[in-house]
């Protein structure tokens, strides 16, 4: 840091600020610094003997909280499973029927089905289930014998889990005068790691429950900030203080540094945003061009295919043209923090992407891409900004085809609805994004990085414009990517009220899935 500020200083010196001015700033700056350094060093080594005993303890308490809880539990489960099987030996003594069944169903109803099958007469066996049966995504099996038979029943581990942790997760870990918990304990499912986990915060250690919870695990998390509190000891107190003036004097000098690089870099980007777009005006203008006087010299004599072919370019380059104009405008509205104000009409989203591919067809195909529809039928009629939701969709088509790579030049837009949103994908079968750029893609001019990101035209602001788009509808945008294997982009906006609590039953009276596909002649 001290390096770079120095750079500039001598950049502001050379422009006319003066060395006597830059001697004036920097040495005193240096003095304090040492003076500061000094007291925060002495200070660090006094206090780092006090953090490893802190760290040392957090983890301990962490280990001991998540393990005592864990056996709390896996007893507490124990007690349930074996109480549920006491009660069923309470109702074979009174005959157990189907409604009996039903009924050490209801009582224990973390119990999803069960059958009972006697001794005596095994086929005269009696089943019974929950009419939520069919909602549980996990479910275990778990049989014991009893005086007269065989129960066999399946039962959901979070309903379980439900009924007993309640109860112990605000139990006290230490009973002790004047010690309260600041363990913090909960309950995860599918533990990626066991045991102690080091974070920014503190000290985690991850407990497994016993079969047949193997797949539960407890959480103890300390915070090491615990043990800092209550110093009292003056000298550590004004070391602490001395570290802290040291620290807020880089970190004046840091934002000073910081808004120095922001401004150079925006400058920069600024730079590279007008020199992007004055080339990407430039290739379609030069078209238009070439293909006016080539009409105006040769109308008469051109072929009429010919003639044909250049009109055709001439309408492609402008929807072109028009498409980099809109962008530029949403660029200016970004810079300027200002929103575009949306006119929300009745749209019908099957004719709104039916009307795009169809104009962008020849400009699509003159890329060498294949492009295809498919559209569900059931799709009713929405509340949009026709103009903005169709430059969303048409920034994600340029994208693709900007990122598709050389083998499979193939996009899919698909339209479908769920009970919450309609939804609206676009699919390539192209380059892919990588896992730690999928969430900075929808910051401002960050582009994704490949060999050949510089040389690819874009300023990376297309799916900033999409997600306020998306955003100003009070929708989403998610994003599935692989590296190599293309990208998906789904666009999701809410659906009417009135909508979402219609018959689904309508919607399968509809026809099925159309498909539309824009082949390359």
């Amino acid at each position: 840091m001290l390096r770079a500020l120095m750079a500039k200083w001598k950049v502001s010196a050379r422009a006319g600020d003066g060395p006597n001015h830059v001697s004036a700033i920097l040495i005193p700056f240096l003095i304090v610094t040492a003076g500061l350094a000094v007291l925060a060093w002495r200070s660090y080594v006094l206090s780092e003997r006090m953090e490893r005993g802190v760290n040392t303890l957090a983890m301990q308490y962490a280990g001991y909280a998540a393990d005592i809880s864990a056996r709390r539990i896996d007893g507490a489960v124990g007690a349930e499973l074996f109480r549920a099987s006491e009660e069923w030996q309470g109702v074979e003594r009174r005959s157990p029927s189907g409604v009996e069944l039903k009924k050490w169903i209801r009582d224990n109803d973390w119990i999803i089905s069960a059958l009972y099958v006697p001794d005596a007469d095994p086929s005269s066996a009696i089943f019974a289930i929950t009419q939520s049966g069919a909602t549980h995504s996990t479910r275990l099996t778990r049989e014991f014998y009893s005086s007269s038979g065989t129960v066999r029943y399946t039962y959901d581990p979070d309903l379980l889990l439900a009924r007993v942790y309640p109860t112990l997760a605000h139990q006290t870990l230490v009973q002790a005068a004047g010690l309260s918990q600041e363990a913090q304990v909960g309950l995860i499912k599918n533990p990626s790691a066991i045991g102690a986990v080091k974070s920014e915060r503190g000290y985690a250690f991850i407990a497994p429950l016993a079969a047949p919870l193997s797949s539960y695990a407890i959480r103890g998390f300390v915070e090491t900030g615990y043990g800092t509190s209550g110093w009292e000891n003056a000298r550590l107190i004004s070391l602490l203080l001395s570290a802290i003036a040291l620290l807020l004097t880089a970190l004046g000098l840091f934002l000073a540094m910081r808004g120095l690089t922001r401004e150079a870099d925006t400058m920069k980007l600024r730079g590279a945003l007008v020199a992007n777009v004055s080339h990407e005006l430039r290739t379609p203008l030069s078209m238009i061009r070439l293909g006016a006087e080539t009409l105006k010299r040769g109308a008469n004599r051109l072929p009429e295919k010919q003639r044909h072919e250049i009109e055709d370019s001439i309408l492609r380059e402008v929807l072109h043209l028009s498409h980099l104009v809109e962008n530029v405008l949403d660029i200016a509205r970004i810079q300027n923090n200002s929103a575009r104000a949306l006119a929300f009409t009745p749209v019908y989203p099957r004719d709104l992407l039916t009307s795009l591919v169809s104009t962008y067809e020849s400009w699509i195909r003159s890329r060498g891409f294949e492009i295809t529809l498919h559209i569900d039928d059931a799709v009713e009629e929405q509340s949009w900004d026709r103009d903005a939701v169709s430059r969303a969709v048409l920034n994600l088509i340029d994208n693709a085809t900007k990122y598709a790579g050389d083998k499979n030049k193939r996009i899919d837009v698909v339209l479908r609805q769920n009970t919450q949103s309609i939804i609206i994908e676009v699919r390539d079968h192209g380059l892919g994004i990588d896992a730690e750029d999928l969430t900075h893609i929808f910051e401002p001019y960050f582009r994704a990085h490949f060999s050949d990101t510089q040389t690819r035209r874009g300023a990376g602001l297309g799916l900033t414009l999409v997600q306020q788009i998306v955003a100003s509808h009070g929708g989403t945008i998610e994003v599935e990517s692989k590296p190599g294997l293309g990208s998906t982009f789904r666009l999701l906006f809410p659906r009417p009220q009135s909508s979402q609590t219609a018959s689904p039953g309508a919607a399968r009276n509809t026809n099925a899935l159309e498909t539309l596909a824009v082949q390359r002649s």
